[in-house]
Formats: C-alpha cells, structure tokens, sequence
C-alpha cells in the first residue's frame, strides 16, 4: 500500500511527493487550483479532482490499493 498525496500538485504538496517518493509508492489527488500537473512527476499517478467530490475520491483510493 502506498501514499495519496491530496494537493501533491502545490508547493507544499509536490515537496512532499518528492520525499515520499524516496521510500514510499506516491499518487497524487489535485483539483490543479494552486498547483501545476508538472510539479509531479511523470510516472507518479495522477487524479485532477476536488476533496469534495466524494464518490471521484474514494474511486482513486479503492484503485490505488
């Protein structure tokens, strides 16, 4: 089992994933607001979405396992 980084596409968010990214497997949930797709990296998964879309969120975790 790996790590969902939620806003892993912002500043703090994407420094976190590069971290993470040392000894974890990363996957990264951003709704893009603050943050830019191209502060992850390539080969980490992606999902563009909000928190607050419920049904979207738990459908990324459930296929991150």
């Amino acid at each position: 089992m790996g790590v969902l980084v939620t806003g892993g596409a912002g500043y703090i968010g994407s420094h976190t994933v590069w971290e993470l990214m040392k000894t974890q497997e990363v996957a990264v949930y951003d709704n893009l607001s603050k943050g830019h797709r191209r502060a992850v990296p390539a080969d980490i998964p992606f999902t563009a979405g909000d928190v607050r879309e419920e049904e979207k969120l738990v459908d990324t975790i459930r296929n991150q396992r």
